[in-house]
């Protein structure tokens, strides 16, 4: 009996489904197929599928929501797991000292005036003097469903992510900011599975959080649990604000995986010259890439660091437009721009 049989055999059968075409799993709608795709329901069978397959020596990939993420069209070997777990309990109240406030550079021009309402600094507003709560989430939940059962509970802290796609899990493995905010304000600990099958906590002074980046990126580590410190706030207040970040952002195509890069320093904005550090502006207005598109993939009118899938669109194409965009700008502005979407799979 080979390997995949074996992990076939004993992650339930029926639950299993061979050749499951990825594309129907990502925000982007690009992907090819996974050998073997597994959803799991709980943080314990996460933990499980994910040590049944480094057992069996089948390599496991571990999806969220499926945004940030570029599958390639030869797909993923061996096991992918889409992670449903979905437990979210507010656990205590209290006040926490120990979070990484306002410590990460999101790369955004805060006392630009001209540009507040994309950077969303018009809308800010402080919580500070509000109770904080502290609240335990699976990685495996949707953010925007969090907010919406949070702020029933009277909890506030989620609205500058508001219309994010994506995990709770998925948040913290990129930093992810809204409106002047990035998520490792909010993160107390986390829960992980390390590379030898341990649980372990790591706090988030430790998880190396970065613009649009964190340890999770080189640990190999997968998230289980998140502890946020959020505030007991003006729910009212914190709705209307996630209404406003909502309509704001309407302008980011939902067909996308997501912006295409990072925006560049406050450094190389002021040496090039430009009103913003968005590499959006840079694709529109120094590059003059408006339409451009290869196949099924294109520079989306709406929102020019986005790519999005036309319909049919493959990897292939999307990497074309992406590779053009670095190039142009390489070879015109001078300047390396960085990828944020995350690479899985085979790419031809």
């Amino acid at each position: 009996m080979s390997n995949i049989e074996s992990l076939i055999k004993c992650l339930e059968p029926e639950r299993l489904k061979r050749n499951e075409p990825l594309s129907a799993h990502t925000t982007l709608g690009i992907g090819g197929k996974a050998d073997l795709f597994y959803e799991t329901e709980t943080s314990g069978d996460l933990v499980k599928a994910v040590r049944l397959s480094r057992t069996f020596d089948v390599p496991v990939t571990v999806l969220g929501g499926g945004s940030n993420v570029l599958i390639g069209d030869g797909g993923i070997r061996g096991l992918v797991i889409k992670n449903r777990s979905n437990k979210i309990k507010v656990h205590k109240e209290g006040k926490f000292h120990s979070l990484l406030r306002n410590v990460v550079n999101a790369r955004w021009m805060k006392n630009s005036k001209e540009l507040k309402t994309r950077v969303f600094s018009d809308i800010d507003y402080p919580e500070t003097d509000a109770p904080d709560v502290e609240v335990v989430m699976d990685s495996g939940v949707n953010l925007q469903r969090a907010m919406t059962i949070l702020f029933d509970q009277g909890v506030t802290g989620l609205q500058w992510y508001s219309r994010i796609p994506g995990t709770i899990g998925g948040a913290v493995y990129n930093n992810i900011h809204g409106g002047t905010h990035t998520f490792a304000e909010i993160v107390k600990k986390v829960v992980v599975l390390d590379k030898h099958g341990g649980i372990k906590t790591i706090t988030g002074k430790n998880l190396k959080f970065g613009y649009d980046n964190s340890r999770f990126y080189e640990t190999g580590e997968i998230i289980l649990e998140v502890t946020l410190v959020l505030k007991r706030g003006d729910v009212k207040k914190a709705k209307k604000t996630a209404m406003k970040l909502k309509k704001r952002k309407s302008n980011q195509p939902m067909n996308s995986a997501g912006c295409v890069f990072k925006n560049i320093s406050e450094e190389d904005r002021a040496i090039l010259g430009y009103p913003t550090t968005s590499a959006g502006y840079i694709v529109e207005n120094i590059l003059n890439m408006t339409g451009y598109r290869i196949g099924r993939a294109a520079i989306s009118r709406d929102h020019h660091n986005f790519i999005v899938n036309l319909g049919g669109a493959r990897a292939k194409d999307f990497l074309a437009v992406r590779d053009e965009i670095a190039r142009r700008a390489r070879e015109s502005v001078g300047i390396e721009l960085e990828d944020k979407i995350v690479r899985l799979g085979e790419f031809y």
